[in-house]
């Protein structure tokens, strides 16, 4: 798979096979996150892997899941990610979120190639897991990334009326994205129409 279909075809799993993850394919992400554009090169972002059945257990009750499916949905013990990445930063600077948004894109990215799944969860309970991670003072959580081998296939649908995820009779995730054609225009403000492109993936 080339890197472009890799970027097309990454999507945000939130179930998970019971598979544990080769901590060598952890350490690529965090490696790749470390090489990521960071403004003026600050470079702020530290990681903390985990991976520990226990302490992944203990991490999950912090995470808040899927805010769009009703009734509220969380994965079942069977479906709970295998690892996480945790972003944190003792320098907060004007540019710290961006920073972090390239870094996680990075991580989702590669885990996408490693054929894992990813979700990026800023929902979090951010007090908590520094304490339950012994984070010290004056670092803070920013970010945590869920993975693991997926259990499911989310199916993306090319719609303006809404942007919010949803669940269909079988249980596969449909997510919104808006097309191609209304997002993308050319040297000014002008929109290129649908029926000169082919239509994106998502």
């Amino acid at each position: 798979m080339d890197f472009y279909d890799v970027m097309m075809d990454r999507r945000t799993i939130r179930r998970f096979q019971q598979k544990p993850i080769d901590r060598e394919i952890l350490r690529r992400c965090v490696n790749v996150a470390r090489l990521a554009p960071s403004a003026a090169n600050l470079q702020p972002l530290e990681y903390i892997l985990v991976t520990e059945p226990a302490r992944c257990s203990a991490l999950f009750p912090a995470l808040h899941w899927a805010a769009y499916l009703e009734p509220a949905w969380t994965p079942s013990e069977a479906e709970q990610p295998t690892a996480y990445i945790v972003v944190i930063t003792k320098s907060e600077t004007p540019f710290t979120l961006r920073d972090m948004g390239l870094a996680t894109a990075h991580i989702a990215l590669l885990a996408e190639a490693e054929d894992l799944g990813s979700c990026i969860l800023c929902n979090i309970d951010k007090e908590r897991i520094r304490q339950m991670l012994d984070i010290p003072q004056p670092y803070s959580v920013d970010a945590v990334i869920a993975l693991g081998y997926k259990a499911e296939a989310p199916v993306v649908e090319e719609r303006e009326d809404t942007v919010k995820y949803w669940r269909d009779a079988h249980g596969v995730l449909h997510v919104p994205k808006r097309p191609l054609s209304s997002v993308l225009h050319l040297e000014t403000y002008q929109t290129i129409k649908a029926s000169s492109h082919r239509k994106s993936k998502g």
